[in-house]
Formats: C-alpha cells, sequence, structure tokens
C-alpha cells in the first residue's frame, strides 16, 4: 500500500507530536535557520542523568571539512554523513563525522539570534555568527557554516 505524500507527511507529523514527551528528557535547541540542532545525548541504550550527558551538536550543511574517521567505528559508511562536535560535561570538545540511515533527530525550538540556552553545567549563545556552547571547565566550541573552532 501506498500513501500519498500529504498522507505520509501528516502520519509523520502524528508520529512526531505523540513522541514530543520524550523530548523533555532529551532538552536542546536548534538555530534560526534548522541548520545546527543541539542537544544532551540520552545514550539510548544506556540513559544518564542530565548532569553526565554530553552535549551533541549536528551541523547539515557546512563548507569545512572533518578527518575522514568516522568516529562512529563504520569507516566505509555507505549511508549518509553529518558533521558532529560533541562537548563532554568536563572536558574539552571533539569532531566526528556521524554515519546514520534515515533517521528522525531530536526537533527542538530554534532560539533567536542574541539568545542564551543553558542546562546542567553547558551554556550556549547564538549570535549570527554561529553558535557557541562551553561547559563548566571552560570547554567548548563555535561553530558556523564557515569553520568550527574547538577549545
Amino acid at each position: 500500500m501506498r500513501l500519498s505524500a500529504w498522507t505520509a507527511s501528516a502520519f509523520a507529523l502524528v508520529l512526531m507530536v505523540l513522541a514530543s514527551p520524550a523530548l523533555a528528557d532529551r532538552p536542546g535547541f536548534s538555530s534560526p535557520s534548522g541548520n545546527i540542532t543541539c542537544y544532551l545525548d540520552d545514550h539510548w541504550q544506556t540513559p544518564l542523568p542530565l548532569n553526565q550527558r554530553e552535549m551533541v551538536c549536528l551541523i547539515f550543511e557546512a563548507n569545512w571539512t572533518l578527518p575522514e574517521y568516522y568516529g562512529d567505528d563504520d569507516p566505509t559508511c555507505d549511508l549518509d554523513r553529518t558533521r558532529t562536535l560533541i562537548l563532554p560535561p568536563d572536558g574539552p570538545a571533539r569532531e566526528q563525522w556521524t554515519c546514520h540511515g534515515d533517521v528522525f533527530w531530536p526537533i527542538h525550538g530554534a532560539i533567536g539570534y542574541g539568545s542564551d540556552w543553558s542546562v546542567t553545567t553547558f551554556q550556549c549563545q547564538m549570535a549570527q555568527t554561529g553558535v557557541t556552547c562551553q561547559n563548566a571547565r571552560g570547554n567548548g566550541f563555535s561553530v558556523r557554516r564557515a569553520a568550527r573552532s574547538l577549545y
């Protein structure tokens, strides 16, 4: 049975609405353009308390490259790849490719330019020049479509 494009879209929207209470356990935000999505990873297999979770930011379109190392132990990824920045609660940021199939990333509301977002020990700022996040130890990153900087 084939569904029309409208029916399939409506069905996907219903699923997202029904799943939205789970987002309360996965706080995050998106850039106004939707190009950057950040959230606290809950490690689906073994959920962690909020204060032990890593901040994960997915960058869907960028003009910079990452090394060939995929970061998720799949050197032959033949699926989609997304640039990912990861910031642990108490250490330096790292970058990697994330290899994935057709998945639904966490959907969070966009925060406006000039806004701040914080949860547990993470603090992020949204600017027209990109997103900057850091943890309580001062480690972090700045990211935008044109470049990224880890510190």
